[in-house]
Formats: structure tokens, C-alpha cells, sequence
């Protein structure tokens, strides 16, 4: 199937050379005739080998490329018939391979552009030819295009999520070609707002004067996606706006099962950037690097770890000679919890990769409009173990290991900030890149909760001169509650307070009691209470006092009761 690859990059160049060529002089008859029976050849070749569908980017190229012949060289006999197979197998990578929410199954943005590419030349060639092509084959592209709409940063650049190989080290996706693309072919003003005004040599051949003069004058939109999530692909976006220094953060939490090849160490990793820096980087890699397979794995991610293990196991390479490489074994993701509201955004899941080595784990994070984030990572073992949290930036350590901070050449920063007490903190890095690693020795069960504290100007920081930190007016541990349980932690402004590791609560003549530890989200005021498990796990809830209640909760799950004056 590594051939189909080969073969279609092969014809697209040689079709490419060929129309450039054409009504040249030096560009003879013989010369015409001898590559238009080799495309022939290579068009006859991918016809009888492609019979049947193989899941991959390979086989698409390969019937991309015979589209394309089958298109431009119509007057030949039985092109029709290599129509009729390139665009029945395309149409079936479609349906298979583009997820419903719009996602290319290998959860990689370098792929999910890359078969944009493929099906857009053919789009093209078709439309210039009047060729009708199906609705639902037009929309399945369209969502190709809407998707790295969703995805995008701030800056208009893009995440760097798995196999994304344009540009290695780089810790951003340029997306800009490819939404002018898509401008190109479907005018959206959102694709616009992403597009360049002009396109690359190699398109300045498939494009029609007509559609080049738009460039001339792009209609843009500036995107109204908030905070969202893809429901198969399972990336989770916490966005604060489309401001070129808003914060956003993605959430990796899902696994391909036909074909994880391009998968990365990164399960339930997290990026972000703010103030127009990735302050939580992640980085794009190169087949033919010898160290391929430490930028694939967990050390070069923002992820949780025990002991001396990584999240990918059994290396291996492939045979096609790219020097690519992929992990046999990765942990299979769950998804526990999915909340986005006005007050926050909540993810909550879970992973197997630590539970040969008995510990189970899952991972919450919460993004406390508009200021920052907080990560909980949660392992529970009946054996001791090192825990450790891997985080990816140039990350200074003169204030750990329970703080640690990172500044950019326009004066804004990123602390990371420990509420409960860690053991060790050291920093390590490759190819000019960084992470810190900070550790928990000697638990069973322990849980990081972590503050993620992007800030603009120096004086915004967290104060390490405080012993108490200072956090945009959220007050650390604040008085007004009794707070019970082992390890208990909370953040109050106002009416809203973020409990952890909490077993009861108490104010104003409200009692609030759960069956085991959890974590809550409680906005109450002299009317009303309002309680939101931001917890793993369902709970029992019991009030007494001014309320009486009783029942379960499960992770996510928000209820509201009215007080009685």
C-alpha cells in the first residue's frame, strides 16, 4: 500500500512538470507521448492494485492520483472505469476516515492536511471540468476545512497534535494555505479570516483566474467557536476568545483503534497558549530523526507519569523507508466528564497505562473563566510509587520545585504552582527544547493540583514573596467555609468556590456532606445553592440546616436549590 503513496506523489509531480511544460518548444512530441504512456502506466498500475479499500493516507494519495489522470485524460479508453474506482474508494476514506465531527481519524493536523490536499485536487479538476460531484462528498471536505477553524489558536496558527511533521521542533501548525484553499473553493468569510493573499507555486496550477482575482479581495469573519469539543476524536478545547492574546487550551484524550500509527504519548496531555505564547508547548517531529521516538513519547509531552515508565511501548519502525516509527502499545483513553458553562470548562478522564504496575488514574482539568487552569492528576496504588508531572516550556525552577516559571520576550509568563507539597523538580531537554518533571516520592495514593497561571505583565504573577498566592482576586483557603477532609483545598471569589478533596461543607447554616472525597464547584448566594460535581466518580450529597436534600451525583452533573427564608 506504501506504493499507492509513492505512485501518486509520482504522477502528481509528473503532471505538474507535464502542464508546465506544455507548448514549450524543448517540451517535445516524443517527450509528451513518452510521459503521458508513463502516467498511463502508473494510472493502469493503481486500477488493478487498488480493488478493494485499505484504511490509511497511503491508499488515498494513490486514488487521489488516478482521479486525476482518470479526469485529465478522458479521451483515453477506460479512464472511465479508473473514475468509477478512484472516486468509489475516496468516497469510502471519507466515510471512514473523516469522523462525523469533522476530524481526520489519525488526529493529526500534518494528516488532516494532508487529505485535504488529496481530495481537493480532485474537487478542483472536477469542478473546472463539470463534473458533478456528490453533495455529501462536498460536505465531508467542507468539514475538513471547518475543522481546523475549531482547532485554531488565537494567532490564527494551529495545535500541534500527533504526527505533524511540516516543520520539526516547531510547536505551532501553519494553516494558512490550506484555509486559503478552502476560501478558494467554498468562499466561506471564516475560511478567509485564516486565509493568505496569495497561494503556493504548486496550487498556482489547479486554480482558475477567476478564483486567484478573489484574493485580490478576501471577504473575512472572524470565527464565534467557543469552547468546544470533538465527540469521536475526542479533543477538548477550553477557549477564552479569538483576541490574538486570549488563552486556549486542547485536551488529547483519544485513540484511533483501526490504524495508531501516528499516535503519541500525549494521553490526556494538554497544550495552551496565551498572551500569544505556547506557554504549554508541544512539538512537531521528522521521520528520519534519530530521536524520533523520544519527541513521540511522554517526556516531550505535558502529561502525568509513574516511576521510570512512558506512556508508549514497543517501539517499532516501519518498512516503507520513511524512517517512520510507532508505539505497539498506548493507554487507552475514557472520557469521564465534558462540561463547558459560563463560570468554567471541566474535563474529566481516565487512562490504563499505569495499571500493569497496579495504579489506577484519571485526570481532571478546569478552566476558571477567564483567568486559568488548574490540573489534578489522581493515583491511587496499594503499592508506593514515584508520581510525576511532565511540563513542556522553559520552565525555571529558582522558586520549586512547588513553583515553577517560564517568561517571553514580551513580558509575559506562565507559573505553574503546586497547592499540595512535591518532593523533587528537574529540568532536562533536547534539540534546544525543555521540560520539567516534578515528583511525588514514596505514595500510594496522591494527587497533584496544580494551578496553570498565565500572566501578562510581571507584577500579575504569583507573588513568590507571598506565602499565600495571590490569583486574579481568587482567595487560597479562605475562612468564610469550614472546610473538611484529608488534604482539603479551596478557591473563593465572591458567590463561587472550588472545593477539592473536600468530605463536608459548612456556611451560613448550611451543612453539605458526601459519602467520600470529592471535589465540588458551589456558587451560593442568600437565595439559592448551586452545587457541580467536578469530581471522577458518583457521590452521595446529604444537606441539612436551611436545606434539606439527599441523592446522588454523578461526575459533571449540576444541581440548584432554592433556600426558604
Amino acid at each position: 500500500m506504501y506504493e499507492a503513496f509513492r505512485s501518486g506523489y509520482r504522477v502528481l509531480n509528473w503532471l505538474s512538470i507535464h502542464n508546465m511544460l506544455l507548448g514549450e518548444s524543448i517540451y517535445s512530441d516524443e517527450d509528451q507521448l513518452r510521459t503521458i504512456a508513463t502516467l498511463m502506466q502508473h494510472g493502469e498500475h493503481l486500477y488493478q492494485r487498488n480493488e478493494k479499500f485499505k484504511p490509511g493516507n497511503h491508499q488515498t494519495r494513490g486514488m487521489s492520483a488516478l482521479a486525476m489522470l482518470a479526469i485529465l485524460f478522458r479521451d483515453f479508453k477506460g479512464t472511465d472505469l479508473w473514475y468509477d474506482r478512484a472516486m468509489s474508494l475516496l468516497r469510502e476514506h471519507l466515510d471512514k476516515e473523516i469522523n462525523d465531527d469533522g476530524f481526520q481519524f489519525e488526529r493529526s493536523v500534518h494528516y488532516h492536511m494532508s487529505d485535504i490536499v488529496n481530495y481537493y485536487y480532485v474537487y478542483q479538476l472536477a469542478k473546472i471540468n463539470e463534473i458533478v460531484i456528490d453533495s455529501h462528498w462536498e460536505n465531508k471536505l467542507r468539514s475538513l476545512f471547518t475543522t481546523l477553524v475549531k482547532i485554531a489558536y488565537p494567532d490564527k496558527t494551529a495545535p500541534v497534535l500527533q504526527d505533524d511533521t511540516e516543520i520539526p521542533w516547531s510547536s505551532k501548525n501553519d494553516i494558512s494555505g490550506t484555509m486559503t484553499l478552502g476560501y478558494l473553493l467554498f468562499g466561506d468569510p471564516q475560511y478567509g479570516y485564516f486565509a493568505n493573499d496569495h497561494v503556493s507555486d504548486r496550487m498556482y496550477w489547479f486554480l482558475s483566474q477567476e478564483q486567484l482575482d478573489r484574493l485580490m479581495d478576501i471577504k473575512t469573519e472572524r470565527p464565534g467557536y467557543g469552547s468546544i469539543h470533538f465527540e469521536e476524536t475526542h479533543y477538548y478545547i477550553m477557549r477564552e476568545g479569538w483576541d490574538e492574546e486570549d488563552k486556549m487550551m486542547i485536551i488529547s484524550a483519544g485513540l484511533d483503534k483501526e490504524k495508531p500509527d501516528h499516535q503519541h504519548g500525549d494521553m490526556l496531555g494538554i497544550q495552551a497558549i496565551a498572551f500569544g505564547n505556547s506557554i504549554l508547548p508541544n512539538y512537531q517531529v521528522r521521520y528520519s530523526l534519530e530521536d524520533l521516538e523520544l519527541f513521540k513519547n511522554s517526556l516531550v509531552k505535558n502529561v502525568a507519569l509513574i516511576d521510570n515508565e512512558l506512556q508508549g511501548k514497543e517501539w517499532t519502525s516501519n518498512k516503507g523507508g520513511s524512517g517512520f516509527g510507532k508505539f505497539k502499545q498506548l493507554p487507552r483513553p475514557q472520557t469521564i466528564s465534558w462540561i463547558s458553562n459560563d463560570a468554567f470548562d471541566f474535563y474529566a478522564g481516565s487512562h490504563d497505562g499505569f495499571e500493569d504496575s497496579g495504579v489506577q488514574y484519571t485526570r481532571q482539568v478546569l478552566y476558571i473563566k477567564d483567568d486559568f487552569w488548574i490540573v489534578k492528576d489522581n493515583f491511587q496504588s496499594e503499592e508506593m510509587h514515584e508520581y510525576k508531572q511532565v511540563w513542556q516550556g522553559h520552565y525555571t525552577v529558582e522558586n520549586g520545585p512547588n513553583l515553577i516559571r517560564s517568561t517571553f520576550q514580551n513580558g509575559s509568563g506562565c507559573d505553574i504552582y503546586q497547592l499540595r507539597n512535591i518532593d523533587d523538580v528537574v529540568q532536562d531537554g533536547a534539540r534546544g527544547k525543555e521540560w520539567t518533571v516534578v515528583t511525588k516520592s514514596s505514595q500510594s495514593d496522591f494527587e497533584f493540583i496544580t494551578i496553570v497561571f498565565p500572566y501578562k505583565e510581571y507584577h500579575k504573577r504569583i507573588d513568590e514573596s507571598y506565602k499565600e498566592p495571590v490569583l486574579n482576586y481568587w482567595q487560597l483557603n479562605q475562612e468564610d467555609w469550614s472546610v473538611e477532609g484529608e488534604n482539603a483545598v479551596s478557591l473563593s471569589k465572591g458567590d463561587e468556590h472550588y472545593f477539592f478533596n473536600t468530605n463536608e461543607l459548612f456556611n451560613d447554616g448550611i451543612k453539605i456532606k458526601f459519602s467520600s472525597p470529592t471535589d465540588i464547584y458551589v456558587n451560593m448566594s442568600a437565595k439559592e445553592v448551586c452545587l457541580q460535581s467536578l469530581g471522577t466518580s458518583q457521590i452521595k450529597v446529604s444537606i441539612t440546616g436551611k436545606l434539606h436534600y439527599e441523592s446522588h451525583i454523578n461526575p459533571g452533573q449540576r444541581i440548584v436549590l432554592k433556600i426558604n427564608e
